[in-house]
């Protein structure tokens, strides 16, 4: 019998007084993995441009309160745990300070995850975690992957005080990967005055489709994903989401390492991940969650704990026939 709410005290912990995300099954080895959908805590905080290193704490905050979240999502009139065996393996052990060494580790834990078939959800981090973790994905399959990404800045950065691996890169160092055509790379809600000059004439000549928010603004959240999820998409390619928090307006996720006014609602956020992933993915991150610049209530970690959670019922809708179920499901049709 299914409980009818979690509670904190009766949920088993992962380490101190860190649940599993939404309560799953904690798997300590890949190994050991039967599951359709993984969970990955990646807590690496490298060089920052303003403020760093709370973004380490990201991963153990969003699993806390992910406990406010069950299986069952009203929107979708559906039970993620009926279509999805999910499990949390825990946190990536990085090192401090060392880039390449951390994201090696993440990509073997993310390779061993996705021989076991499960599709990876991530939790950052700071952004340059999403390199590794689409490196490891697209090698997985070896196919043509795109990537739809949710985020204020273009990070095309070819390095920061010498460094080609952190956040400031990813985008780019992803364009060279093998198997990912800068072509099938599209930016949802890019704008503001921390993007470089530079970086404008860099994308236009990569190919990458970045739609700013004042086009969210013209055509809608909806709209706009859909178009990202046609480019990134194309001739079949397989798909990658990436979530940036700062993307959402600091009104609404305050606790990150570089707020930007005048973002994306947290309804805009949710809306655009579900278009942008009614038809599945091959693997998902959500990262620069700084929970120490947060609200008192934890508000940044809340939602991106919901933006998870409704990531894994877009998964679970794309393999049980309920794609787009959020649109009808409790549909008043009035007097």
């Amino acid at each position: 019998m299914k409980k009818e709410a979690l509670q904190p005290a009766g949920v088993a912990k992962i380490y101190g007084d860190v649940p599993p995300f939404m309560a799953a099954e904690h798997v300590r080895h890949p190994a050991k993995l039967a599951a359709d959908a993984a969970v990955i805590g990646m807590p690496y905080d490298g060089i920052a441009t303003f403020r760093g290193g709370a973004t380490r704490r990201g991963p153990q905050e969003i699993r806390k309160f992910s406990l406010l979240f069950g299986g069952y999502n009203f929107d979708w009139d559906m039970d993620v745990f009926d279509t999805l065996r999910v499990a949390d393996l825990g946190d990536v052990d990085v090192v401090p300070g060392d880039n390449a060494e951390s994201y090696r580790r993440f990509e073997d834990k993310l390779g061993a995850v996705l021989g076991k078939g499960a599709v990876p959800f991530s939790l950052g981090g700071d952004h340059g975690i999403t390199y590794p973790a689409v490196s490891a994905v697209a090698r997985h399959h070896d196919a043509p992957m795109g990537l739809v990404v949710f985020d204020t800045h273009l990070d095309l950065s070819e390095a920061l005080n010498g460094d080609r691996l952190t956040r400031a890169s990813p985008i780019l160092r992803i364009c060279e990967l093998q198997h990912v055509d800068p072509k099938r790379v599209a930016i949802i809600g890019a704008r503001g005055p921390r993007n470089l000059p530079e970086w404008s004439p860099l994308y236009r000549e990569l190919g990458i489709s970045v739609f700013p928010m004042e086009q969210i603004e013209q055509e809608g959240i909806e709209a706009v994903s859909g178009k990202a999820r046609a480019v990134a998409t194309k001739d079949d390619a397989g798909l990658y989401l990436s979530v940036d928090i700062d993307s959402i307006d600091p009104a609404y996720a305050p606790g990150t390492n570089s707020p930007e006014p005048g973002g994306l609602t947290a309804r805009e956020i949710i809306r655009g991940v579900r278009v942008a992933a009614r038809d599945g993915f091959a693997g998902f991150d959500l990262v620069e969650v700084s929970p120490d610049f947060d609200s008192r209530s934890g508000s940044t970690s809340v939602l991106a704990a919901r933006i998870v959670a409704e990531s894994l019922c877009c998964l679970a809708a794309s393999r049980s026939d309920r794609k787009d179920a959020w649109r009808h499901a409790h549909i008043s049709k009035g007097g």
